[in-house]
Formats: structure tokens, C-alpha cells, sequence
């Protein structure tokens, strides 16, 4: 069945013309008052004067807009009484609103045609979205599961209804997160610096801690899940035939056909579940994505001077304190002013900014190399350090070469004797105790408990001793 077959073909030809904001701010309006009446209606005096009061607070000159019922564009005109006439009547045209004929004691009213509420009702959603906190519904799942065994009607009155609590809280939480980013948008767009870091403050309030913060908390997935699974299985193990019964008589199908239909019901369900799962990790990269984009486009504000050449400068700057390598170039800018300028950053670089300059070549051959004699002591020990920081480098084939000469003529040695024989090694002594766990150690320590000082340095002494080897294999650990 096609959609106008039930609207009139005209229905968005007011939403859809000079004039669309507003018959959209009109409708709106009058859905207001019509919502909660038993037909939608309220009567056409009652209307006309709700008009009139929104286009006197408008108070700008407004042309109605031509149709196809012959009428034609008329002259701009501020008076609230033919503005609220004209539109009402081009609302009648098009089939958002019909008129009831009043009676003897009842005068005529609009109302609005039924099929149109859903319409209005997504405009609201779209203006005023609700906030939805998730409370309860994975706990409310886990009850009417573990108490199925008792229910007389299980697939009418729990597997049916947990479903349809699953696929709720799936939508919402894609809604979620598909928001996340327009949310942020809205908030920080054509605002200063000091407004964005305050309007953080309402998108924690309105998406974060009431939609969203019962969920990671005390409403966890993660409590549930695992429960949640095991009562699926043994839905499909224990209560398979009585589901199948009640399916049956709920559905209207034969007997043969309700068991299949039951098990691909419950594998929906463990869908749902796994399917829960990545949109809440999706949701926690959106969060510190867009969270971190908009502090960017704040600090963006903040080092602009509000001029053209200010905001180039302080986005150039940006774009040279984040780009490390040339294949940073040509990756896509997903930043917070990327959807208004349309910067490349290859595009203002360069191809190869980031890659060291050749030399120019020039005609002149290169001149020799005039090398001065060296000075034989001073060669010496310049080698002779580079030897003196190799050695005492703390590596551990450094530390293990040390362990070796200090147990080569005894069994055991205190960390305070090696500090006195090895003045120098003071680094690799300790370098001991930093390598006492490695698996390629050929040495152990016992900590004394005793605190010495040596050198200017106070540590807890040690004593060391060969590693001894493992009684069970015969082998060193």
C-alpha cells in the first residue's frame, strides 16, 4: 500500500515551501492543544485565535503561498487575522486538518486527520527528544525468565515480552548513539569558549548521567548477561514443548510449526544480547571522540583572535603541532573544523614538507676536507670513557658478568662487600637487585632487612648467591 494512499498527495507542500517554518511552528501549536482531546479537535473560533496570537508575536510581513486551488500569491501582509485565515485554510488544502460541522449547540471545529499524528508526534520528538534511562529493563528480563517455569502463558507473557524489551533498548541505544555527535554539534556550534565548557555540564545531565550512567552502572549488561543466557538455554532445553503450546495458540499456526518459530525467537534474543554489546562499546568511542572534538574546537576559539588571518594562523597551527610524519598528510581530517573549511593539509604543506631537504647541487666541485692531526691522550681517553659507560652500563649481561666475578672463589657475598670491592660498579650492584627475577639470571638475593650506606647512597642490603636449581627437574629455573 503506498503512503498517499492514506495522506493527501499535497500533505508537504506546506513543510516544503517559503513559508515552511512557519506552518511547521503553526502545527506544532495547535497539535499542542489537540493532542489530549478525544478527536484531535478544537473548535475553528478557538483556532483562529490561537493563530492570530502566534502571528502577532511573530510580527513580520508574510505572503501566503500559491496552490493548485487556483488561488495566487498575494502581497505581504502583517495583519494576524489574514495570516491565521490563509494558513489554516491551506492546512485544510493539503489534508493536515478537516472540518466538523457543528451542531445546534456545538460550534464547527478543525481536527486534525488521524493519520497525520504519528508525523506530528516524530516533529515533537525531533524538537523536544525524550530521555531515556534504561532503568530496569535488563532486571525486568532476567525475572520473567527465571520465573517461566511457573507461568501458565511462557511465550505470551515472557519470551514475547522480553523481546520486545530487548529490541526497545537496542533502538534506543542506537538513537544514542547516533546522537552523540549531533548533540555535541548543537552544542558547541557558533558558541564561545566559556559557553562550550559549560554546556558540558548539560550534555553530562542529558545524555551521559541520565541516559547512559544507570546503564554502565548498576543496570550492566554485564551483571545480566550471563544469567540471561542461561535462562535462554534452558528455555530451549526444559521449556521448548510448553513454549511451543502457548506459541501456537497465540499465533493461530499448526503444532509443527511453533517449535522452529521458538527457537529462532529465542536465538533473536541472544542476537539482541550480543548485539547490545557492541553498540555500548560504540557508544563509549563516540563519547571520547566527539567529547574530545568538541575541547578541540574550544581551544580552537580560544587561540583565535576572532579575525580571518587570526583563525588561519591558529588552524595552521593546529594542523603543525599534530602532524609528525608525511603519511600524517593524506589521511582523512575528521576535526572540529574540517566539515566547514574543507582543508587538506597536503593541499597547504606541500607533498614532502616533513622530509629532509637534498642539498643544492651546484657547478663548483666540492672542496676537500682539511683535517686537523689528532691528539694521541686525548683520542685515548675519549675511547677509554665510551669503554668506562659501556661497562658500566646496568644491562643484564652486564649485571650477570658482575654476579660471576664475585662468586667465583665463594659461595655467597653481601651487598655491602661489593659496594667496598667495587667502588666504581656501584650502579651494577644495584643493577642486581633490578634483574634478581629474570629467567636468564645465573644468581639469587636475600633481602637482610638491614639498611646500609655506602658512597652517599643508603639501600637495603642483600646478599647474593648462586641460583640454585630446580629439585624436580634437575635443572636451572
Amino acid at each position: 500500500m503506498q503512503l498517499f494512499e492514506l495522506v493527501s498527495p499535497r500533505l508537504f507542500r506546506p513543510l516544503a515551501g517559503p513559508n515552511r517554518a512557519f506552518y511547521a511552528e503553526l502545527l506544532l501549536l495547535l497539535w499542542e492543544e489537540c493532542r489530549h482531546t478525544a478527536d484531535y479537535s478544537i473548535s475553528r473560533a478557538e483556532a483562529v485565535s490561537r493563530a492570530e496570537d502566534y502571528f502577532a508575536a511573530l510580527a513580520k510581513p508574510l505572503a501566503l503561498d500559491a496552490d493548485d486551488a487556483g488561488d495566487e500569491a498575494e502581497q505581504p501582509t502583517r495583519d494576524p487575522h489574514t495570516l491565521a485565515l490563509g494558513f489554516l485554510l491551506r492546512l485544510r488544502r493539503t489534508g493536515w486538518l478537516e472540518e466538523q460541522p457543528g451542531s445546534y449547540e456545538e460550534e464547527p471545529a478543525l481536527a486534525f486527520v488521524p493519520e497525520v499524528a504519528p508525523l506530528l508526534e516524530a516533529l515533537e520528538e525531533i524538537l523536544n527528544p525524550r530521555v531515556v534511562t534504561y532503568t530496569g529493563k535488563l532486571y525486568k528480563a532476567w525475572q520473567l525468565l527465571q520465573n517461566i517455569g511457573e507461568e501458565k502463558s511462557p511465550y505470551e507473557n515472557v519470551l514475547r515480552e522480553v523481546a520486545s524489551d530487548l529490541e526497545a533498548l537496542n533502538k534506543s541505544l542506537r538513537a544514542l548513539n547516533a546522537s552523540i555527535g549531533h548533540y555535541i554539534d548543537r552544542l558547541t556550534r557558533n558558541r564561545t569558549p566559556q559557553e562550550v565548557l559549560e554546556l558540558f555540564d548539560q550534555y553530562e545531565e542529558k545524555v551521559v548521567a541520565a541516559a547512559y550512567h544507570r546503564f554502565k552502572t548498576s543496570d550492566n549488561l554485564f551483571n545480566y548477561r550471563a544469567y540471561l543466557e542461561e535462562e535462554l538455554d534452558d528455555c530451549e532445553a526444559e521449556h521448548l514443548p510448553r513454549l511451543a503450546l502457548d506459541y501456537a495458540r497465540v499465533e493461530r499456526c499448526a503444532p509443527g510449526e511453533a517449535a522452529p518459530a521458538v527457537r529462532a525467537l529465542i536465538q533473536k534474543l541472544r542476537d539482541s544480547l550480543e548485539e547490545m554489546s557492541t553498540l555500548m562499546r560504540q557508544i563509549d568511542q563516540s563519547h571520547i571522540r566527539y567529547r574530545k572534538r568538541a575541547v578541540q574546537r574550544a581551544q580552537f576559539l580560544l587561540l583565535s583572535d576572532r579575525s580571518s588571518q587570526g583563525s588561519v594562523t591558529a588552524l595552521l597551527r593546529r594542523y603543525a603541532e599534530e602532524i609528525k610524519t608525511p603519511d600524517q598528510l593524506f589521511a582523512p581530517d575528521d576535526g572540529p573544523v574540517a566539515k566547514h573549511l574543507h582543508l587538506y593539509p597536503a593541499a597547504v604543506f606541500g607533498a614532502k614538507p616533513l622530509y629532509p631537504p637534498a642539498a643544492p647541487r651546484s657547478e663548483t666541485p666540492l672542496a676537500p676536507v682539511r683535517q686537523a692531526g689528532l691528539d694521541e691522550e686525548q683520542l685515548r681517553k675519549e675511547q677509554q670513557l665510551l669503554l668506562d659507560y659501556a661497562r658500566m652500563a646496568v644491562t643484564e649481561e652486564n649485571v650477570g658478568l658482575l654476579a660471576k666475578q664475585a662468586l667465583a672463589a665463594r659461595s655467597a657475598v653481601a651487598s655491602s662487600t661489593l659496594a667496598e670491592e667495587y667502588p666504581r660498579d656501584f650502579a651494577r650492584i644495584i643493577g642486581l637487585h633490578t634483574y634478581s627475577q629474570s629467567p636468564r639470571r645465573a644468581y639469587d638475593i636475600t633481602l637482610t632487612g638491614n639498611w646500609v650506606e655506602r658512597g652517599g647512597f643508603r639501600f637495603e642490603e642483600f646478599i647474593l648467591t648462586p641460583r640454585r636449581e630446580d629439585a624436580d627437574h634437575g635443572r636451572t629455573e
